[in-house]
Order: structure tokens, then C-alpha cells, then sequence
């Protein structure tokens, strides 16, 4: 007989459990049943540190070649690298919500686990409709989709509904795919090719190409259906957001005009350009009286300012902040004065 060993539960499931009880609190506290939400004491586990990897360029190129091989799969996987939607939404859309006149698929539903462990069609996850504009090249792939399944229901002498499934395993597509059936096949197509992939890959596939061409990242999230008007993206493609930060950077450098040089308007050495100025050289130096105190720039100082120049000189500086320091030195001298 096996021995019973307890595992405590994992952090996701710990999160989901206070989420419950936190709502349960603050009920009580609206009813006035208890003075605070004791949930709200509670030390939650962290959330995991978002980190998306989507296939490369090279690999989804190779990706949605092999799934060609069936034009139906094929679609499958160009949509969901082109249109960045969940699995359960693409098994959930239907015809009627594919406008291909402008250009347009609207996500209204999602196939998901109802109450009773069925997949059931339900609203999207967040519970909101959005409507994802189509390249030209997608409008195609789905005309010719459509046109397909035209002709396999005429074969069977029955019309296509507008309520029929874009991708459905049935012959008329009156039932929706399974989502876990189309995520067992992508991961075949990944293994068989030797990339290290999975199916909601493709999804940040769309948002991070999206961000990398210089995309808002309000446009990317409503694309995507992140809620919290692009707070969920900041936080999952952060890394690609700064790559895009650099290279929008680059680019505004490449379009301002050229820097003109900057003439040396003072005598005696002093420049204002970003590199530091010239240490005194020792002519400077032996031009000044023997045995008189010296300051920075070699000039006699007197006894009340020699005392001043000594106990200066006994600050420590930081080598981040001597060339600074001696471009305030340079400009204590008379030449720089005179120029003044």
C-alpha cells in the first residue's frame, strides 16, 4: 500500500483561493457583517515572473510551411500567428463574424471548461467583444477558406451557415474544434520539426512583432484583448519593449541634422566641447614667481588664499566628477574672465 504524502497546494492555486475569499470578505464588509477584510493581511505568493519566448522568424516561417501541408491547419496556424488570439477564441469564431469586405473578424465568444467540466461557448476572457482589422494577405487565406468549405457543402447538397465554425471537423461545421486537439497537433508539428514551441507561442509571435515594427502598445493590447488599458502587456513583453525603445532611439538619431563643431571661443585652452580640459602644463607653471603657492591652473596665490587652495585640495572627488571639476577650475582664471 502506498503512503499518503501531503503536498501543500502550488502558488496559483493559493492566489485563487484568497481571490475567493477576499470577494467573500468584502461582501461581509459592505453588509457591515464584519469592520475589515481579513484577507487583505494575507501574504500572497508572488506572481511568476512573465516569460513569454515566441518563436523566431526563421521558425515560424518553417512552422506555418509545414502546416500548409493541410490548407485547413494551415489557415488554423497563419490566423493565429496574425491575429494574436487565444485558442479557445479561434475555435469559437464563426462566419458570421468574419467580414471580409472590411477587412474585419470580430472576437465575440471562446470555447472553454463550463461548470459541468464541458466545454461549453462562452464570452471571452475578459468579457468583452474586439474587433482585429486583417491584412490584406490574411483576407485572402480566409476568402479561399471559405471557398473550400463552399465547395464541401455543396458536395453534400446542403448550403454553408453563417452560424457554421471557420474551423470545424465537422462536414456542414456545425461543431466547434476541441482546443485541446489543435494544441496536441501544433505541439506534433514543433516536435517533428525539432522547435521548441507550443501553441499559445504564436500568440506572443503577433505581440512581439507587433512591438518590434513599432506598434503603440495600447494598439497591441486591444489587439491582443489585454484589459487594464495595456498594463498586462507592459508587464509580459517588457524585455520588447525596450529592444523597440533602442531602436526608436536609433532612429530618431539617424534624423537629426549633424552637429556642427564648436569653435574654440576662449583663449588659453578652455573648450566647451564634452571632453575635458586640459591639465595646466608646467610652462604655466615656472612662468610663476619661485616659491609662491600655486593654484589648480599654476597661478601665485596669496597666504589667505593658498590656505583656502590647501584645504580644497584635500577633498576627495569621485573620477566621475573630476572632468567637471576642472572645467569649474579653468573657469575660476582671468583669460576666462577677460572672454566673458
Amino acid at each position: 500500500m502506498q503512503q499518503h504524502v501531503c503536498r501543500g497546494l502550488s502558488a496559483s492555486s493559493v492566489r485563487q483561493v484568497l481571490w475567493i475569499l477576499s470577494g467573500a470578505f468584502d461582501k461581509a464588509v459592505r453588509w457591515k457583517w464584519i469592520a475589515l477584510n481579513p484577507a487583505h493581511q494575507a501574504d500572497k505568493p508572488a506572481l511568476p515572473h512573465p516569460d513569454p519566448r515566441p518563436p523566431s522568424a526563421a521558425d515560424a516561417s518553417r512552422i506555418v510551411t509545414e502546416a500548409w501541408r493541410d490548407p485547413d491547419w494551415g489557415t488554423f496556424v497563419w490566423c493565429a500567428m496574425t491575429l494574436g488570439a487565444r485558442r479557445g477564441e479561434l475555435c469559437a469564431l464563426r462566419w458570421r463574424n468574419v467580414d471580409l469586405a472590411n477587412n474585419v473578424v470580430t472576437l465575440r465568444h471562446a470555447i472553454a471548461v463550463g461548470p459541468d467540466r464541458q466545454l461549453v461557448e462562452r464570452s471571452t476572457r475578459t468579457h468583452q467583444q474586439r474587433r482585429v482589422v486583417l491584412d490584406d494577405e490574411t483576407v485572402q487565406v480566409l476568402a479561399d477558406h471559405r471557398r473550400l468549405w463552399h465547395e464541401r457543402v455543396h458536395a453534400l447538397g446542403v448550403e454553408l451557415s453563417p452560424d457554421a465554425f471557420v474551423f470545424s471537423t465537422a462536414p456542414d461545421g456545425s461543431t466547434f474544434p476541441l482546443p485541446d486537439t489543435m494544441t496536441q497537433r501544433y505541439d506534433r508539428l514543433a516536435k517533428r520539426l525539432g522547435i521548441d514551441s507550443h501553441l499559445h507561442a504564436l500568440r506572443h509571435y503577433s505581440a512581439t512583432e507587433l512591438i518590434a515594427a513599432g506598434t503603440d502598445i495600447r494598439t497591441v493590447a486591444g489587439r491582443l484583448g489585454h484589459g487594464g488599458g495595456g498594463s498586462t502587456t507592459l508587464r509580459v513583453y517588457a524585455a520588447w519593449l525596450s529592444e523597440a525603445d533602442q531602436r526608436a532611439a536609433s532612429v530618431l538619431s539617424g534624423r537629426m541634422p549633424a552637429r556642427s563643431a564648436t569653435p574654440a571661443a576662449l583663449s588659453g585652452g578652455v573648450r566647451t566641447s564634452r571632453s575635458c580640459p586640459p591639465l595646466p602644463s608646467s610652462t604655466t607653471t615656472a612662468s610663476a614667481p619661485a616659491g609662491k603657492p600655486r593654484d589648480s591652473i599654476g597661478r601665485p596665490v596669496t597666504s589667505c588664499s593658498a590656505r583656502a587652495w590647501a584645504g580644497r585640495s584635500r577633498v576627495l572627488v569621485p573620477d566621475s566628477h573630476r572632468c567637471t571639476v576642472r572645467l569649474l577650475t579653468a573657469m575660476r582664471s582671468p583669460c576666462f574672465s577677460a572672454a566673458r
